[in-house]
């Protein structure tokens, strides 16, 4: 049987925090041409518009590592993964109005 051992290193990061580029890239383990990639194809927004200083949302972490994931297990191109986000961002908006008309409903 063979022994797999693995390290798991995170960084703790405040929602309301932003990140450099280069620590983007190397929180979700990404080159920054990839993460210039997703920009230009409406996948992220920075918050500061100047390319030089783009600064992004602390939020954006988990939307980086699900394109990744995204592109390395569905081997999804930019296109791919910015209509697949919009998708899953959808349905999660729909399950929200769907929860909340059922809260209502219950109420009744």
């Amino acid at each position: 049987m063979q022994d797999t051992r693995y390290t798991l290193t995170c960084e703790i990061v405040e929602h309301g925090e932003t990140l450099t580029l280069a620590q983007l890239c190397r929180s979700c383990g990404v080159h920054a041409e990839w993460i210039t990639l997703l920009v230009e194809h409406g996948v992220l927004e920075p918050v500061s518009p100047n390319e030089r200083q783009w600064r992004f949302a602390a939020a954006h972490l988990p939307r980086v590592h699900t394109a990744r994931r995204l592109a390395q297990d569905l081997e999804l191109n930019a296109s791919g993964i910015a209509l697949a986000l919009e998708l899953m961002d959808e349905i999660r908006t729909l399950r929200g109005r769907l929860a909340a008309q059922e809260a209502r409903d219950e109420q009744r």
